[in-house]
């Protein structure tokens, strides 16, 4: 079965590959000029326990116990001298916290203070924010309100430098993470609009659909789950997306195994899948009517993830060991277990995280794009698969029907063409000429010379008729010794030159290949000479002419007419 779709894969993985190659290289910015990460010697206020000294990043071990909302941080340190820069500014990450940036005790910034009052949802948000030219010697100080219970306590230290210089060096730490997220996002608008256009042609049509609703989701997610989604589009709303597409994804997926298989114990599938899905309705639900934030039903969500992965990597290995499983399932299936490796591999990342057990941002990063790039390119493999086996369906209904149609000896159309283009002449009112041709001493040759001669004689014949008339006529074998042309634009041809050309390559073939003489009987017939439009009619008296003929050639040779 790997041979079925060992190409199509192949060439989707090199694609896409490529494009998001092609992603990085136009991310790839590299500052100017220098910047600084400001991690040590921060003064550090929690409620009312101070620190001096400390890493920023390691503020969770400066407070055993959990922070609440309404906690205030203050975090402090004096500006180093990184040299000249022509617009200086510090970039920031704030998580669930207002944020008043002071420098020198005077206010600079001011980030979520009325939403806080307000009771609304802070997340996490980069800060981009400028500094006054003579910043090098001068305090900056973040004063913090925690917004939410138990809120991230592992801050990320501060970036100095010049705003562009910050801004480039935040692109380029996460440039997989930003072509991965805009690539899948993309992809997925594109898979939609082909699967739409093409929705009356493509099978399990709503499996691609929902594949590329899951893609623009995961795009969404990446983006905003690492705090790039404002780079492209600002919104204060970034969390609350991130936690959105989040909760979508179990769902998404619960429905393209549902889509792409037949599910054994439907039952237990179905009800499993609509519990997870019901799970997710009832927290936006809540989080929209009563103020429950997301956040706050994470871990109910991760339970509900680790099962409906765990059911996407059981019925993928029944798929993939099952020999009778159809080659597009294995691919889709495929794609879908790395994904769902994925994300549980990540799963396992945030809770270490959570832990304060560190596994490094670039481990973290690569597994989650990998897993998405790798269902991207099990889209793409398996619809290259469609069109792999629709070319070879179209070229085989092909070939039958030229079999269906086609003269064995010869390769013209057959009899049942002809009869076929006789009956659509019947709708056809210009006016158009059939011919009616037969082959004078073909039993001669085959009694004489052998059937093989015979079968030379009509072939030899068969190449004159399509030389000599158009690409645009129909030309037939009917019959042993007999063939039909049927010439629609009759008034543009002169129709007996054509025949007079016709019997002259049979002579010119006499002379160089005198074994036996060549000839042929012709007689044709338009539409306008019967009194009905009926093509039956029109062939008729063109057959009464050729037999005609054919008798004049036979008494001048001394034939007995054969009728």
């Amino acid at each position: 079965m790997l041979k079925k779709y060992r190409m199509p894969a192949i060439f989707s993985a090199a694609l896409i590959v490529l494009l998001v190659v092609a992603c990085l290289s136009l991310l790839n910015v590299h500052p100017k000029k220098e910047y600084a990460h400001l991690e040590n010697g921060w003064c550090v206020t929690i409620d009312e326990d101070y620190f001096t000294g400390k890493n920023i990043e390691q503020l969770y071990q400066l407070h055993s116990g959990k922070l609440y909302r309404g906690d205030v941080i203050t975090v402090s340190t004096i500006l180093p001298n990184i040299g000249y820069l022509e617009f200086p500014a510090i970039l920031y990450k704030s998580k669930y916290t207002t944020l008043n940036c002071y420098l020198d005790n005077e206010l600079i910034y001011s980030f979520g203070n009325e939403n806080y009052e307000n009771g609304d949802f802070i997340g996490k948000l980069y800060h981009i924010i400028p500094l006054p030219r003579e910043y090098a010697g001068k305090t900056l100080t973040f004063h913090m309100t925690v917004t939410e219970n138990d809120p991230v306590t592992d801050l990320e230290a501060p970036v100095l430098g010049n705003q562009a210089d910050i801004e480039g060096q935040l692109i380029h730490s996460n440039m997989f993470v930003i072509s991965t997220g805009i690539f899948m996002f993309v992809f997925g608008v594109i898979f939609l609009f082909v699967s739409l256009i093409f929705a009356s042609t493509i099978p399990s049509i709503t499996a691609q659909i929902v594949e590329s609703l899951l893609c623009m989701n995961l795009g969404a997610w990446l983006l905003s789950y690492y705090n790039l989604f404002n780079l492209l589009y600002y919104t204060p709303l970034e969390t609350q997306i991130e936690y959105f597409t989040l909760y979508l994804i179990v769902p998404y997926c619960y429905l393209i195994l549902f889509c792409i298989q037949n599910v054994e114990k439907k039952t237990i599938f179905l009800t499993v899948a609509a519990l997870s899905s019901a799970q997710v309705v009832i927290q936006l639900i809540l989080q929209v009517t009563i103020n429950i934030h997301l956040r706050e039903t994470l871990a109910i969500y991760h339970a509900n993830a680790l099962i409906g992965f765990g059911f996407i990597i059981y019925f993928a290995r029944k798929n993939i060991m099952n020999k009778n499983t159809p080659a597009s399932t294995v691919v889709q299936m495929i794609g879908l277990t790395a994904f769902s490796i994925a994300l549980l591999t990540h799963l396992f990342f945030y809770i270490l995280d959570k832990a304060h057990i560190r596994t490094g941002s670039l481990l973290r990063n690569t597994t989650i794009c990998t897993g998405c790039l790798l269902l991207a390119t099990s889209m793409l493999a398996n619809y290259f698969l469609y069109i792999t086996k629709s070319y070879a369906e179209r070229r085989e209904s092909a070939s039958l029907s030229h079999l269906a149609y086609a003269d064995g000896l010869t390769d013209l159309p057959n009899r049942a063409m002809a009869d076929k283009m006789l009956k659509e002449l019947s709708n056809v009112e210009t006016d158009y000429c059939i011919i009616s041709i037969d082959l004078n001493g073909l039993k001669t040759v085959n009694d004489k010379f052998g059937h093989p001669s015979g079968d030379r004689y009509i072939k030899d014949f068969a190449k004159v008729l399509t030389s000599t008339f158009g690409e645009e006529d129909f030309i037939g074998r009917i019959g042993g010794d007999e063939f039909v042309v049927i010439i629609k634009d009759s008034s543009s041809k002169d129709i007996i030159s054509m025949i007079e050309r016709m019997n002259s390559a049979l002579n010119v073939m006499n002379a160089i290949y005198p074994e036996y003489h060549r000839s042929a009987a012709a007689g044709f017939a338009f539409l306008h000479e019967v009194p009905v439009n009926d093509s039956h009619e029109v062939y008729l008296l063109a057959d009464q002419r050729m037999y005609e003929q054919k008798r004049q050639m036979h008494e001048k040779l001394g034939i007995n007419v054969r009728l």
